[in-house]
Protein backbone atom coordinates (compact mmCIF):
# COMPACT_ATOMS: atom_id res chain seq x y z
CA UNK A 1 0.00 0.00 0.00
CA UNK A 2 2.89 2.56 1.02
CA UNK A 3 4.79 1.47 -2.37
CA UNK A 4 1.34 2.53 -4.44
CA UNK A 5 0.94 5.70 -2.46
CA UNK A 6 4.69 6.68 -3.21
CA UNK A 7 4.36 5.34 -6.74
CA UNK A 8 1.52 8.19 -7.15
CA UNK A 9 2.98 11.14 -5.31
CA UNK A 10 5.92 10.45 -7.75
CA UNK A 11 2.88 10.28 -10.52
CA UNK A 12 2.40 13.56 -9.47
CA UNK A 13 4.97 15.50 -9.18
CA UNK A 14 6.11 14.69 -12.65
CA UNK A 15 2.80 15.64 -14.30
CA UNK A 16 3.26 18.78 -12.60
CA UNK A 17 6.99 19.52 -13.33
CA UNK A 18 6.10 18.80 -17.24
CA UNK A 19 2.89 20.88 -16.57
CA UNK A 20 5.48 23.97 -15.11
CA UNK A 21 8.10 23.75 -17.95
CA UNK A 22 4.91 23.77 -21.14
CA UNK A 23 3.54 26.77 -20.02
CA UNK A 24 6.79 28.94 -19.23
CA UNK A 25 6.80 31.75 -20.78
CA UNK A 26 9.64 31.57 -24.13
CA UNK A 27 12.34 33.83 -24.46
CA UNK A 28 10.67 36.31 -26.46
CA UNK A 29 7.77 36.32 -24.23
CA UNK A 30 10.14 36.98 -21.13
CA UNK A 31 9.25 40.44 -19.35
CA UNK A 32 12.73 42.31 -18.16
CA UNK A 33 13.71 44.15 -15.74
CA UNK A 34 14.37 47.56 -17.96
CA UNK A 35 15.53 50.02 -15.31
CA UNK A 36 17.72 47.69 -13.25
CA UNK A 37 21.36 47.50 -14.98
CA UNK A 38 22.75 44.66 -12.95
CA UNK A 39 19.72 42.33 -15.00
CA UNK A 40 21.41 43.32 -18.13
CA UNK A 41 23.16 40.70 -20.11
CA UNK A 42 27.10 41.35 -20.46
CA UNK A 43 27.80 42.27 -24.42
CA UNK A 44 30.73 40.33 -26.30
CA UNK A 45 32.15 41.28 -29.77
CA UNK A 46 30.07 39.34 -32.61
CA UNK A 47 33.06 38.13 -35.67
CA UNK A 48 30.29 38.90 -37.92
CA UNK A 49 29.93 38.80 -41.79
CA UNK A 50 26.84 40.82 -42.77
CA UNK A 51 25.93 40.43 -46.40
CA UNK A 52 25.35 44.26 -48.26
CA UNK A 53 21.64 43.83 -49.30
CA UNK A 54 19.49 45.65 -50.69
CA UNK A 55 16.61 45.99 -48.47
CA UNK A 56 13.85 49.32 -48.00
CA UNK A 57 13.21 51.73 -45.13
CA UNK A 58 9.45 53.10 -44.18
CA UNK A 59 9.59 55.40 -47.18
CA UNK A 60 9.77 52.78 -48.97
CA UNK A 61 13.74 54.13 -50.00
CA UNK A 62 15.99 51.54 -51.49
CA UNK A 63 19.69 51.08 -49.81
CA UNK A 64 22.02 48.33 -48.77
CA UNK A 65 21.98 47.69 -45.66
CA UNK A 66 26.00 48.12 -44.50
CA UNK A 67 26.59 50.75 -46.97
CA UNK A 68 23.77 52.66 -47.14
CA UNK A 69 21.42 52.16 -44.21
CA UNK A 70 24.49 52.12 -41.25
CA UNK A 71 26.96 53.45 -43.69
CA UNK A 72 30.41 54.66 -41.57
CA UNK A 73 28.30 55.89 -38.38
CA UNK A 74 27.59 53.98 -35.09
CA UNK A 75 23.98 52.11 -35.04
CA UNK A 76 21.91 50.30 -32.18
CA UNK A 77 20.05 47.58 -34.20
CA UNK A 78 17.17 45.18 -33.30
CA UNK A 79 14.60 43.03 -35.10
CA UNK A 80 11.03 43.02 -34.81
CA UNK A 81 7.52 42.70 -36.42
CA UNK A 82 4.43 45.03 -35.87
CA UNK A 83 2.33 42.19 -35.05
CA UNK A 84 3.94 41.06 -32.16
CA UNK A 85 2.38 42.10 -28.93
CA UNK A 86 5.35 40.59 -26.28
CA UNK A 87 8.75 41.13 -27.00
CA UNK A 88 8.70 43.67 -29.89
CA UNK A 89 7.07 46.68 -27.86
CA UNK A 90 9.32 46.45 -25.37
CA UNK A 91 12.59 46.67 -27.56
CA UNK A 92 10.70 49.41 -29.23
CA UNK A 93 10.27 51.23 -25.74
CA UNK A 94 13.93 50.43 -24.99
CA UNK A 95 14.96 52.16 -28.31
CA UNK A 96 12.51 55.05 -27.32
CA UNK A 97 14.17 55.58 -24.30
CA UNK A 98 17.80 55.46 -26.07
CA UNK A 99 16.24 58.30 -29.05
CA UNK A 100 15.54 60.45 -26.10
CA UNK A 101 18.69 60.05 -25.09
CA UNK A 102 20.98 60.80 -28.18
CA UNK A 103 19.15 64.12 -28.40
CA UNK A 104 20.82 66.27 -30.95
CA UNK A 105 23.10 62.97 -31.92
CA UNK A 106 20.63 60.80 -33.54
CA UNK A 107 20.52 60.40 -37.57
CA UNK A 108 23.88 61.94 -37.43
CA UNK A 109 26.73 60.51 -35.30
CA UNK A 110 24.55 57.38 -34.51
CA UNK A 111 21.21 56.06 -36.08
CA UNK A 112 19.33 53.16 -35.00
CA UNK A 113 18.03 50.81 -37.35
CA UNK A 114 14.90 48.26 -36.50
CA UNK A 115 14.58 45.43 -39.19
CA UNK A 116 11.25 43.49 -39.36
CA UNK A 117 12.01 39.60 -39.55
CA UNK A 118 8.65 39.35 -41.13
CA UNK A 119 9.13 41.38 -43.99
CA UNK A 120 6.29 39.05 -46.26
CA UNK A 121 3.63 41.39 -43.57
CA UNK A 122 5.78 44.25 -43.19
CA UNK A 123 5.94 46.33 -46.26
CA UNK A 124 7.23 49.95 -46.14
CA UNK A 125 3.65 51.62 -45.36
CA UNK A 126 2.91 49.25 -42.43
CA UNK A 127 6.41 49.87 -41.00
CA UNK A 128 5.96 53.65 -41.44
CA UNK A 129 2.34 53.61 -39.71
CA UNK A 130 4.36 51.64 -37.00
CA UNK A 131 7.24 54.25 -36.66
CA UNK A 132 4.49 57.15 -36.33
CA UNK A 133 2.58 54.92 -33.57
CA UNK A 134 6.08 54.66 -31.40
CA UNK A 135 7.16 58.35 -32.24
CA UNK A 136 10.25 57.57 -34.13
CA UNK A 137 12.40 60.23 -35.01
CA UNK A 138 14.10 60.82 -38.36
CA UNK A 139 17.57 59.04 -37.51
CA UNK A 140 15.23 56.27 -36.65
CA UNK A 141 14.87 53.76 -39.28
CA UNK A 142 13.04 50.81 -39.85
CA UNK A 143 13.55 48.22 -42.71
CA UNK A 144 12.30 45.27 -44.79
CA UNK A 145 12.47 43.82 -48.04
CA UNK A 146 12.97 40.75 -49.95
CA UNK A 147 12.18 37.54 -47.42
CA UNK A 148 15.56 35.81 -49.06
CA UNK A 149 17.24 38.72 -48.64
CA UNK A 150 16.03 39.60 -45.04
CA UNK A 151 16.93 35.84 -44.06
CA UNK A 152 20.48 35.53 -45.23
CA UNK A 153 20.78 38.78 -42.88
CA UNK A 154 19.51 37.50 -40.19
CA UNK A 155 21.72 34.46 -40.18
CA UNK A 156 24.14 36.35 -40.57
CA UNK A 157 23.93 38.30 -37.27
CA UNK A 158 23.14 34.99 -35.91
CA UNK A 159 19.65 36.02 -34.55
CA UNK A 160 17.35 34.01 -37.49
CA UNK A 161 14.10 31.74 -36.37
CA UNK A 162 12.17 29.57 -38.67
CA UNK A 163 9.66 30.65 -35.82
CA UNK A 164 9.28 34.55 -35.70
CA UNK A 165 7.24 34.24 -32.62
CA UNK A 166 10.16 32.84 -30.53
CA UNK A 167 12.95 35.27 -31.98
CA UNK A 168 15.89 36.05 -29.63
CA UNK A 169 15.70 39.04 -28.44
CA UNK A 170 19.23 41.09 -29.49
CA UNK A 171 20.51 44.09 -29.52
CA UNK A 172 23.49 44.74 -32.04
CA UNK A 173 26.08 47.75 -31.14
CA UNK A 174 27.57 48.45 -34.67
CA UNK A 175 30.76 50.44 -35.74
CA UNK A 176 30.23 50.98 -39.31
CA UNK A 177 33.32 52.67 -40.24
CA UNK A 178 34.75 49.44 -38.51
CA UNK A 179 32.25 46.95 -38.84
CA UNK A 180 32.91 46.30 -35.61
CA UNK A 181 29.42 44.27 -33.91
CA UNK A 182 29.09 43.80 -30.27
CA UNK A 183 25.78 41.66 -28.95
CA UNK A 184 23.74 42.31 -26.03
CA UNK A 185 21.19 39.34 -25.54
CA UNK A 186 17.67 39.97 -24.09
CA UNK A 187 16.13 43.24 -23.27
CA UNK A 188 19.25 45.10 -22.19
CA UNK A 189 18.73 49.02 -19.86
CA UNK A 190 19.07 51.88 -21.89
CA UNK A 191 22.34 52.94 -20.03
CA UNK A 192 23.71 49.10 -21.37
CA UNK A 193 22.89 50.34 -24.82
CA UNK A 194 24.25 54.38 -24.26
CA UNK A 195 27.39 52.59 -22.54
CA UNK A 196 27.79 50.19 -25.31
CA UNK A 197 27.57 53.08 -28.32
CA UNK A 198 30.11 55.30 -25.62
CA UNK A 199 32.70 53.08 -25.79
CA UNK A 200 32.36 52.94 -29.53
CA UNK A 201 32.51 56.33 -30.18
CA UNK A 202 35.53 56.05 -27.62
CA UNK A 203 37.93 53.76 -29.39
CA UNK A 204 36.94 55.97 -32.57
CA UNK A 205 38.46 58.89 -31.23
CA UNK A 206 41.67 57.18 -29.87
CA UNK A 207 42.71 56.44 -33.55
Amino acid sequence: MLRKILICVCLSVLVMLSQAQAHSPSQHQQKPVLDNEQADSPSNVANLKVPDLELLNQDGEKGRFMSDFIGDRLAAVTFTYTTCTTACPILDGIFKQVQARLGDKLGKDVILVTLSIDPVTDIPQRLKAHAQKIEARPGWSFLTGKKQAVNRILKALEVYSTDIFNHPPTVFIVDGQQELWTRVNGYPSTSKVMKELDRFDGARAQK
